[in-house]
């Protein structure tokens, strides 16, 4: 159990430096985007993405988790058939989509708010319909990288050089004033390098390994599932920006997606560990060993917390100011800013919960529940958006995401898997004292004035940093930190602190 935890810490510190790489990253789109193109020319844009982000879900049919699922157990020839079918099926739905999509890219477009006489929206959805072919693909490359462990493969093409390469290109289409279809394009792009030189990495594969051979009905049997819930998840993260335009225009539309997509930056952090803890869990499973599941889960929820929650707190109290950030107008995503920001609290805390109930094998389970994730979601939507507004999209999506946590937790907590216990306790209390009270007050007191945020953060920060030192081996920051020494360097072995099947 030891050396699981060392190789998922010094997995999961290589993943959170390339979740803070893509967190600025994207940060750093949101207010190229927004600045350049004002309110309503970020409608455009968020729309676009928001469309290839549902392609590119709905198209890759759920074949990375499968194939994350079935490459560690599976001999060589089992994985290079699974990889080739999975390649073919997704390429061949993403092409389908794309040629939909620009067919009807006109009435695409007026469904979606774009009422004037300018074709702008149309030129918009052509221009991502012809990249969106790549995002399946792109997804099915990843999925095979990380079953194959290749995982330092994969960050670094995800997270490191995709993210770079988006705001290269759109700093380039800013100063060009290519406007929004200049800077869709400039923001998918990327996403077929990533895609391409990840094909190399899977050609290069290694040709012989141990394992059972794994047929195409058991493949098929595992992922067909997630397929409806990888699309019903794409659906859940995206869906409220368009169905927000449709009704009440691009303009709040805009405005609301740089809101949810600030919100979300933070969501890299867990993506990174997930992406890292996966595949160990994955064997921890395999081999029958429910003590290491429960101290993987419990280990990686502390550490998402302890990223996470600062950064959530912190835009939460001043959404204000960092909605400000990305221009005039944009100050009335604030309240939006704030609901899904403290929703994200509650998620983290639940960890990696799908992921555990995905790697229990109860992949209808986890199916049922984003399903109805994406009802209350529309529902709400549909019921909320056009009298409230962005407050109304943001109510519905966090509604949706706490739905897709509280619930699978619940579940895993059946076979007596749950993340809580000292470390995780400790990781929450910190962040509560150090951050939320602090910032609270100079709220109150001094409102949203620079110079009070400035000295409120510098505040926070000092305090978490001494809280999280005193209290490092609770956090299992040895673990942790381990994986920014050199491999040949053997970190201190420390008892874990963890009884998460009895408290």
């Amino acid at each position: 159990m030891t050396d699981a935890l060392a190789t998922v810490g010094r997995r999961s510190a290589q993943g959170l430096v390339g979740a803070a790489v893509s967190g600025v990253c994207t940060i750093a789109t949101l207010v190229i985007a927004s600045r350049s193109l004002g309110t309503r020319g970020a409608g455009y844009f968020f729309v676009a993405i928001s469309l290839f982000a549902i392609v590119q879900g709905v198209a890759s049919f759920g074949v990375d988790t499968g194939l994350q699922y079935w490459m560690p157990a599976a001999d060589a020839t089992s994985r290079r058939r699974l990889i080739r079918i999975s390649l073919i099926v997704v390429a061949g739905g993403g092409l389908i989509a794309a040629v939909i999509l620009a067919l009807n890219s006109a009435s695409v477009s007026e469904l979606l708010g774009n009422n004037h006489r300018s074709d702008r929206g149309s030129q918009v959805i052509k221009a991502v319909a012809w990249l969106v072919a790549i995002g399946p693909l792109g997804e099915a490359v990843l999925g095979a990288l990380r079953g194959a462990n290749r995982v330092v493969t994969a960050l670094i093409l995800d997270r490191f050089l995709r993210p770079v390469l988006q705001v290269s290109m759109m700093i380039v289409a800013s100063v060009t004033h290519r406007g929004p279809v200049g800077m869709t394009v400039a923001w998918a792009a990327p996403f077929v390098v990533v895609t391409l030189l990840g094909l190399i990495s899977v050609i290069r594969l290694p040709r012989h390994q141990d394992g059972e051979p794994v047929t195409t009905a058991q493949f098929v049997a595992y992922t067909w599932p997630r397929a409806i819930a990888r699309g019903a998840q794409a659906l859940v993260q995206r869906l409220d920006v368009l169905l927000l335009a449709g009704a009440v225009g691009l303009e709040e539309s805009g405005i609301y997606g740089t809101a949810s997509r600030c919100m979300i930056a933070g969501v890299f952090v867990a993506t990174a560990v997930q992406q890292m803890v996966q595949p160990q869990l994955r064997r921890a499973v395999i081999g029958g060993d429910p003590a290491e599941v429960r101290s993987l889960y419990a280990a990686s929820t502390t550490w998402v917390v302890l990223v996470t929650w600062p950064v959530y707190l912190a835009m939460a109290v001043f959404s204000p100011v960092i909605m400000r950030a990305f221009g005039t107008g944009f100050e009335r995503g604030s309240i939006a800013l704030t609901i899904l920001s403290l929703t994200m609290l509650v998620a983290s805390a639940c960890g990696l919960v799908d992921v555990v109930l995905l790697m229990l094998g109860r992949s209808w389970l986890s199916t049922i529940d984003t399903l109805a994730a994406l009802g209350v979601n529309i529902v709400l939507n549909l019921a909320l958006d056009a009298r409230f507004g962005m407050k109304g999209a943001a109510i519905a999506w966090a509604a949706a995401i706490l739905t897709t946590n509280l619930v699978p937790l619940i579940q895993v907590a059946r076979h007596g898997i749950h993340p809580w216990g000292r470390p995780l306790r400790s990781a929450v209390l910190s962040a509560v004292i150090a951050v939320a009270i602090p910032l609270t007050l100079v709220r109150a007191v001094s409102g949203t004035q620079t110079l009070a945020v400035v000295v409120a953060m510098v505040i926070a920060v000092a305090l978490y940093a001494a809280a999280v030192a005193r209290h490092r081996h609770v956090l299992m920051l040895d673990r942790l930190t381990s994986g920014f020494r050199r491999r040949g360097t053997r970190p201190t072995v420390v008892p874990l602190p963890i009884q998460v099947g009895t408290e």
